[in-house]
């Protein structure tokens, strides 16, 4: 698990401690004067005229702009305070107070907005992080499945030609092929179940559904092998909610993991990249000669698949009661808050393709996605098609490497061939002056275009 960046950064303390943290720090250093100097509290006759300034400017780098203004006009209003009941005058030698005064409120702007400043800067980075994660999460976990599937090709014989991930292909465009509504993990557990155990030689396992909440579904349990007294508060199934990774029995021993009477060998989570727990596996039973790290390492990287699995047919099943609107508003308000770029291609299939071109030309351009690129079919009113694209975090000179790539793939697609001048490819940059709205409405003139792919 990739620890983000929000995780690093310390959290600030709530509105209104950070009001009395700031009226502390402001009150704080003419107390302190007071203290050193009654008749003269601020220091001003002394020469130290910093003794004042030294709160907005605290206030200002630890809580922004807006407090570090708050606390030089509160300064401000000490020293014609303590003029007046020193001298009588709120104005008293304006000719010395009037520069200090200016100063003060000077130092907490200043200070604030430099605060603010890199605070913008440390958002967006975060942003920028934590989109960087998810990428680097999914190419690592499509590494290691190929890692896989090559080590077992290497065991079975040459005349086998099914692998690892053809399987996972095949289990993927069955579940995308579901009708809406279906409950994958209730109506299809057993199958998912089968098809762990079958590549990873299981002998007995339950499959246990996660809400949202992070609590396992009892009653939807799937059993493998037999049902099993399973203790539903086994540390090891706490362990592995908790820590969002596989848990066996070697690493809850490092861990110090009470395990005594524990049935379970293992804990694989369906997990995605967003770090979603769908289902754990609780593993009774195995062949000893496959309880290695090696092997351990397998089903590590299977349930990661299966939760990426899940995560899409999710996804596929929600159809258009996903709010992609939202979506590109995310992306919307990450340009403007943090200044990051995205792109918004628009894909235009004429009414002179056929069905089966139309599909075979979505198929292939949704199958080259990127872990965060999010894609959506709408009809247009003349009755053809168009296909959005979202590419989060990409520039706008990257279309047209996007296009040309998109020209590739699409000539060498079965069928499509010299059909490709009947596809317009265009695109929108996402860069926060324009709503979601705006962007998605059909009215809206594409800033460039690829004439055809």
């Amino acid at each position: 698990m990739i620890l983000s960046t929000d995780e690093r950064q310390p959290a600030l303390p709530s509105r209104g401690l950070r009001l009395l943290e700031t009226a502390v720090i402001t009150l704080g250093f003419p107390v302190i004067g007071w203290l050193i100097n009654p008749d003269d509290p601020l220091l001003l006759g002394s020469g130290l005229t910093w003794l004042l300034a030294i709160a907005p400017l605290l206030v200002g780098m630890r809580y922004g702009f807006a407090l570090g203004f708050s606390s030089g006009l509160v300064s401000v209003v000490l020293m014609g305070l303590e003029g007046w009941w020193y001298h009588g005058d709120l104005l008293n030698d304006s000719s010395q107070r009037l520069p200090v005064a200016i100063a003060l409120i000077l130092v907490g702007m200043v200070a604030g907005e430099m605060a603010d400043n890199w605070r913008r800067r440390l958002h967006q980075m975060t942003v920028v992080h934590r989109a960087q994660s998810t990428r680097l999460e999914e190419f690592i976990r499509h590494y290691q499945l190929l890692r896989v599937s090559h080590d077992q090709l290497a065991e079975r014989l040459a005349a086998n030609p099914f692998t690892l991930r053809d399987a996972l292909k095949a289990l993927e465009a069955k579940y995308q092929a579901l009708a809406p509504g279906v409950d994958v993990l209730r109506q299809h557990g057993n199958e998912l179940l089968n098809f762990l155990a079958l590549h990873a030689r299981v002998q007995k396992a339950a499959l246990i559904p996660v809400d949202r909440q992070q609590r396992l579904q009892r009653q939807s349990v799937t059993w493998y092998g037999g049902d099993i007294a399973l203790p539903w508060n086994d540390p090891m199934l706490l362990a592995c909610l908790e820590q969002r990774r596989m848990i066996c029995l070697k690493s809850a021993m490092d861990q110090g993991i009470n395990i005594d009477n524990s049935p379970l060998l293992a804990v694989v989570p369906l997990i995605d990249v967003e770090q979603r727990i769908y289902a754990v596996v609780a593993i009774t039973a195995m062949p000893f000669i496959d309880f290695h790290r090696g092997h351990l390492h397998l089903l590590a990287v299977l349930g990661a698949q299966l939760g990426d699995l899940l995560q899409q047919t999710q996804h596929t099943l929600q159809g258009e009661s996903t709010d992609h609107r939202a979506i590109v508003a995310q992306w919307v308000r990450h340009a403007r808050d943090h200044q990051l770029t995205s792109l918004l291609i628009t894909i235009d299939f004429s009414t002179q393709l056929s069905d089966i071109q139309i599909t075979s030309a979505k198929d292939s351009i949704v199958s080259a996605q990127r872990g965060l690129d999010r894609s959506w079919v709408t009809p247009k009113d003349d009755g053809s098609q168009r296909l959005y694209v979202l590419l989060p975090l990409t520039k706008q000179t990257a279309f047209a490497m996007y296009a040309e790539r998109l020209k590739e793939t699409m000539a060498a697609q079965p069928g499509i061939g010299e059909a490709c001048q009947y596809i317009d490819v265009s695109y929108q940059v996402i860069d926060g002056r324009r709503s979601a709205r705006k962007l998605l409405s059909t009215k809206t003139r594409p800033e460039a275009s690829h004439a055809h792919a």
